[in-house]
């Protein structure tokens, strides 16, 4: 394990005056959105220039006051930034982080709380924490208001999120709840994590917005946090209502003063994909969460009123088998299956032929993932194959399946994949019902407990390689079993292995080779 050599990259860095005035905006995590949309100059909507992601942007002078309107597509379930997964971009914007991630060049922006750090070894984690970061004002602050964060908030925190049941890993938070990881608070600015064993991620992990630092004082008082706020961020809420609006007002006492320059941000909920892009197009809106078909796209690259940036998307649609269940405890079955789904077709029907193949880690992570025609030699469709492999398996005459996916107001892509699946698996003589469920039932009821024997689920896109192989491994993201109960302990040490090899190269070996075990 090459220790140095990957920490020396992060060594005892202090914050700069040009990182810390150039905190960027916030990222929404989108759903499998392909395009970024903005308003060019000369439009008749009140919006400004939008430039392609990566453009130069000439330097002004910014205006204190003003505020947007932002469409969103999904309805907000809740905004507990530990346990609810669809109001991060929310959460973002009303609660501190230890610090921001830059992924193109894979290292820590302290534009946050932290201010230093030190790496000493792979196991140890020291911040110093900014002074004067202040909780919001009353009555937004609730009994915390007006107070400063400290080390406490953040252990507090940190402790809050690695029991959350809902969480959507644990393997971080394993190597410090267990064994001889702890979380230290020497004074109220320093803040020192100690783990039991190495975990590579573990920077990116920190400064993905699940890992919000919430008082001590709102979590002793707020067990569920899902309706409500109380945070320190650049934004206060003023109103939270997740399937209408979320309204947002500028922290006054925010300690990147005077920002946010933003007086108010209004964020409209319109679960109709087309009736979204048409309040922006309208100019109702200033920012639209909307999900852009090539169609969509390719007609606003026709009007001279708009910018449209295409960027490949990390959306991970897997379709998940208990695999201890007939009849998918047989593996001639699982292989049928495999055998009669045309990939090629679904990137044609889904996706109007812009898309590659996914394997388990998806292809934009090109450094991580396996190469395509790998992935397509993998991938074969051969239904003829399929039927006998049925026919083996002692279903000549194929089965009856229900198929559980979740429901997603605005978000049609997962209905339309599952129709996909159903149509592509039925020409082998397997009859998929669809069952959708509500988005938060199915988190609930259907996913974590693992209360299916056939679901299709599009996992988060992450942009790491740990967390789509952990799924594979026997005790899954959670510690606590995978959902589909697949075991495979030669499977298991390579993903350990790979969560622990500082050395870039030799983790890359691991990642490839696991994903061609998988």
């Amino acid at each position: 394990m090459a220790e140095s050599g990957y920490w020396n990259r992060y060594w005892r860095r202090r914050i700069s005056r040009r990182a810390l005035l150039g905190a960027g905006a916030v990222t929404a995590v989108g759903v499998a959105s392909a395009a970024v949309v903005g308003c060019n100059d000369g439009g008749s909507g009140p919006t400004q220039t939008t430039p392609p992601t990566g453009s130069p942007v000439a330097a002004g002078t910014p205006r204190p006051g003003g505020r947007i309107t932002q469409g969103r597509l999904i309805n907000a379930l809740g905004i507990d930034p530990h346990i609810d997964l669809t109001g991060w971009d929310i959460d973002q914007l009303m609660y501190t982080y230890l610090y921001s991630w830059r992924p193109s060049v894979e290292e820590i922006v302290t534009n946050n709380l932290v201010t230093e750090y030190e790496l000493p070894d792979p196991l140890h984690f020291n911040f110093t924490l900014r002074q004067g970061v202040k909780v919001w004002p009353a009555p937004y602050g609730g009994p915390a208001a007006d107070e400063e964060l400290t080390s406490l908030d953040c252990k507090e925190s940190f402790l809050r999120r690695g029991i959350a049941l809902t969480a959507p890993d644990k393997r971080f938070p394993q190597r410090y709840l267990h064994g001889g990881g702890r979380l230290e608070t020497p004074d109220p600015y320093t803040f020192n994590i100690v783990l039991d064993r190495p975990f590579v991620p573990a920077l990116q992990d920190m400064a993905n917005p699940t890992w919000a630092i919430v008082p001590a004082k709102i979590i002793e008082k707020y067990p569920n946090l899902g309706q409500v706020a109380f945070g320190s961020g650049p934004f206060m809420l003023e109103e939270f209502r997740g399937s209408e609006r979320i309204i947002l007002k500028r922290h006054p006492n925010f300690f990147l003063n005077p920002r946010p320059w933003l007086d108010e941000i209004n964020i409209i909920v319109i679960t109709e994909g087309s009736s979204l892009l048409a309040a922006f197009r309208s100019g109702q809106h200033d920012v639209s969460g909307a999900v852009l078909t090539k169609a969509d796209a390719d007609d606003l690259m026709d009007d001279g009123d708009f910018v449209v940036d295409k960027f490949p998307s990390l959306f991970y649609p897997v379709i998940h088998l208990k695999i201890k269940r007939p009849p998918f405890d047989d593996p001639r079955v699982r292989e049928a299956m495999d055998l009669a789904l045309d990939r090629d077709d679904f990137i044609n029907v889904i996706w109007s032929g812009e898309g590659q193949y996914n394997g388990p880690i998806q292809w934009p992570q090109v450094k991580w993932a396996l190469p395509q025609n790998e992935l397509r030699s993998f991938y074969r469709y051969d239904p003829e194959r399929a039927r006998q492999l049925l026919e083996e398996a002692g279903l000549p005459d194929g089965f009856k399946v229900k198929m559980k996916l979740p429901r997603l107001e605005g978000a049609s892509i997962i209905g339309d994949s599952a129709v996909v699946i159903k149509d592509q698996l039925s020409t082998v003589g397997i009859d998929v019902q669809l069952d959708e469920v509500e988005l938060g039932a199915y988190i609930a009821n259907v996913i974590l407990p693992g209360n299916f024997d056939m679901t299709f689920f599009p996992n988060l896109p992450w942009d790491e390689p740990d967390r789509p192989l952990s799924f594979y491994h026997s005790l899954g993201v959670t510690g606590a079993g995978n959902w589909t109960n697949y075991t495979n302990p030669e499977l298991d040490k390579l993903i350990d292995a790979q969560a622990e090899e500082f050395d870039e190269e030799e983790r890359i070996k691991i990642v490839l080779e696991a994903q061609r075990l998988i």
